[in-house]
């Protein structure tokens, strides 16, 4: 089991919604997963939609197609900030001389 099913399958619901909750993420993860390369993209983009997930249903919200279109729009949206963020490696600074 990985991180993210193991946070919603910890959250202090019912059988049946803990079970709707890890449905939705399965259902959002496959569609946006082949956004995510590496394993560490892949765990980080499965967290960010499991937060998504935990965060609207703590709020409230109970419907699984709602929850999933929050997750994926917000896992998708942190996935392309930090696409934006140059890395160190790739970042050239010229010194006057």
């Amino acid at each position: 089991m990985d991180q993210a099913t193991s946070l919603l399958q910890q959250a202090p619901f019912d059988r049946a919604t803990v079970h709707m909750l890890c449905r939705v993420l399965e259902d959002g993860w496959a569609q946006i997963s082949t956004a995510y390369t590496g394993p560490a993209a892949e765990k980080a983009g499965r967290m960010n939609v499991a937060d998504g997930i935990f965060a609207l249903v703590k709020a409230g919200q109970c419907d699984p197609e709602a929850l999933k279109l929050y997750a994926v729009t917000r896992a998708l949206s942190l996935h392309g900030r930090a696409a934006s963020i140059p890395k160190r490696s790739s970042m050239k600074v010229s010194l006057p001389l």
